[in-house]
């Protein structure tokens, strides 16, 4: 029976640090079960206290918990085969094909997917990295095209690792004790809570997650929920032609904040994760982290890119996220070391 759980959730619009917080924790609390459900659209990054980066789509960076016994991959994940594999490849002294357990009705892209987003979704801001097809062809449920795994996997490496609904229960049930969970996206980009059509393909919540992932309420278990945000948070890039003409936009932002720029906040460009294109960048939103914090329940927050902000402005971030939910973690930069608890006079460094 599941003793202990950590949901780690985006209550911005991606890129708040989810991976950072997920490696920091796996190291720090040892879980022994990872849970996903991710597709190839967002990116997650873990630089560790050695310097060893991993940059992630399909795999949890918290496999670098001492403890660690396997990955699970949910039914509501998007599977991107090569993107897995090579990522196994990549961090083969952490994990081995071996330990990865995969919900049969998870989806798998394909080129076909992929070909077909770039066509249609680019007046979204979208990555176009075939996710919102894919599961839009399971949805459609033909028999005749399943890109399910259980059809999908079929005749290659993956095949063996595909588990029935019944072993994925049993696994649940009897095998997994300290589970980590690792969300994506942003729960400010959901389909049903977000800034529609400005949105990914699918629902950003705890309990969106929870079922992604394949675990059933009532377990026993007690389940932590983490929320990650950033002083300054990013969108995604608009799009631009050859020509330099805008053909594409990521979206508006919340009412009480504005869009800033890199240099006007003293920083160099970021770049997205997936796409390597130009991020946004706006300043922090009051409504949008309350929105986040009650529609998700969160227990604790991890509040990263703390050096992007005046003084003034960490020390307002940090009383508003207080006045709401606990301020577990701040983050100074992009590795391990550049995480400190919140609760100890060392988190303020400047």
């Amino acid at each position: 029976m599941m003793k202990t759980g950590r949901l780690i959730l985006d209550c911005q619009y991606g890129s708040t640090g989810k991976g950072l917080i997920a490696g920091y924790l796996a190291e720090k609390n040892g879980p022994d079960t990872l849970i996903t459900a991710w597709a190839p659209n967002a990116g997650h990054t873990y630089i560790d206290g050695n310097g060893r980066k991993f940059v992630h789509t399909m795999l949890a960076n918290g496999i670098v918990s001492k403890n660690f016994k396997r990955l699970m991959v949910g039914p509501g994940s998007v599977i991107n085969v090569a993107n897995l594999l090579a990522e196994i490849e990549a961090c083969k002294d952490l994990v081995s094909l071996d330990q990865v357990y995969i919900h049969p009705h998870a989806a798998v892209v394909f080129q076909s997917h992929r070909d077909q987003e770039v066509q249609t979704m680019t007046a979204i801001g979208s990555t176009s990295k075939g996710t919102g097809a894919a599961m839009m062809q399971r949805i459609l449920r033909d028999p005749k095209s399943m890109n399910v795994a259980k059809q999908a996997l079929l005749d290659t490496p993956l095949e063996g690792r595909v588990v029935t609904v019944d072993q994925w229960m049993e696994i649940l049930q009897y095998g997994a004790e300290h589970v980590q969970i690792e969300g994506a996206q942003g729960f400010s980009l959901s389909i049903y809570h977000g800034q529609y059509p400005y949105t990914t393909s699918r629902d950003v919540t705890t309990a969106q997650v929870l079922a992604d992932c394949g675990i059933p309420r009532g377990m026993g278990i007690y389940m932590e929920v983490v929320g990650t945000c950033r002083t300054f948070p990013i969108r995604v890039a608009n799009r631009y032609d050859v020509h330099g003409r805008q053909v594409g936009f990521s979206g508006p932002h919340y009412e009480d904040q504005t869009e800033t720029t890199f240099a006007e906040i003293g920083q160099e460009q970021e770049l997205t994760t997936v796409t390597q294109l130009p991020r946004r960048i706006f300043t922090y939103s009051r409504k949008q982290i309350e929105q986040a914090v009650l529609m998700n329940g969160v227990d604790t927050m991890f509040l990263n890119f703390a050096n992007y902000a005046t003084e003034e402005q960490l020390d307002q971030i940090a009383g508003h996220i207080r006045s709401l939910t606990q301020l577990g973690w701040l983050g100074w930069g992009p590795t391990a070391y550049d995480v400190h608890n919140a609760n100890t006079a060392g988190a303020w460094r400047k």
